[in-house]
């Protein structure tokens, strides 16, 4: 598995890449409580694909936020991402 940040991952097996997002059981009921876990967000056939759906994650994640947004918020958060892909240095 490849990290990309504290929160994505990049699997993969014999037919695509897959988005994982590792998070922690918040369910207190839970008897894995606390734990971290692994789970599947996407299946890609390519990186640049995977890199494209995890963009689009977390730009639904920004939008549906509590707080207001405005256009312009939305489009510098669009360039913060694009620039975290750049930093990752993958050429596809």
């Amino acid at each position: 598995m490849i990290k990309i940040n504290e929160q994505y991952y990049i699997n993969a097996d014999t037919n695509c890449y897959i988005l994982k997002e590792r998070k922690k059981i918040q369910d207190e009921n839970s008897k894995n409580y606390g734990e971290l876990v692994y789970r599947d967000l996407g299946y890609y056939v390519s990186l640049e694909q995977l890199l494209n759906g995890l963009m689009k994650k977390e730009l639904r994640k920004f939008i549906a936020k509590d707080t207001e947004n405005s256009i312009k918020d939305l489009v510098a958060e669009i360039k913060k991402l694009k620039e975290f892909i750049k930093s990752l240095n993958i050429d596809i």
